[in-house]
């Protein structure tokens, strides 16, 4: 019996330290839209389907680019598995700690139609959107899209 809770006690502390240790990705924060600048209309530009990572997801996101400004739009149907600290990345990778990832915003639900409007970037073509778990640097649900200019 001792045995079993030396084990369990072994392994519990492995287990809290490799999470307490992960860092989230160093992707720059994307920077809000400025009052009076234009943005793509709502649901124009590229689209992709959700698909869990280790997590459940379903719907579709809308990429659209105008002027410097990106927007994304999230699907009626759109849900995700509630994790921690969730954010919404862009990539030109399906890993927010590979590639040119820009973060966001902070995931503002876990299912149903939203969107995010920021100034991007100069010189990437983002293919991917991502849905990570920051506090624990993985991944929850990806959708590839068509290359952005």
């Amino acid at each position: 019996m001792r045995q079993l809770y030396l084990t369990s006690l072994v392994a519990a502390s492995i287990a809290i330290s490799g999470c307490s240790s992960a860092e989230p990705p160093t992707a720059p924060d994307a920077r809000p839209v400025q009052p009076g600048m234009s943005q793509p209309p709502a649901g124009t530009g590229v689209t992709g389907g959700w698909v869990g990572v280790g997590h459940s997801a379903r719907g579709s996101v809308s990429f659209g680019v105008q002027g410097g400004v990106g927007r994304l739009d999230f699907s009626d149907d759109f849900s995700v598995s509630g994790v921690p600290g969730p954010f919404v990345y862009v990539n030109t990778t399906n890993n927010a700690n590979t590639g040119r990832p820009l973060r966001v915003s902070a995931l503002k639900s876990n299912g149903g139609a939203q969107s995010y409007v920021f100034q991007l970037p100069g010189g990437a073509s983002y293919t991917w959107v991502l849905i990570w778990c920051d506090p624990f640097n993985v991944a929850v649900a990806e959708a590839q899209i068509p290359a952005t200019p």
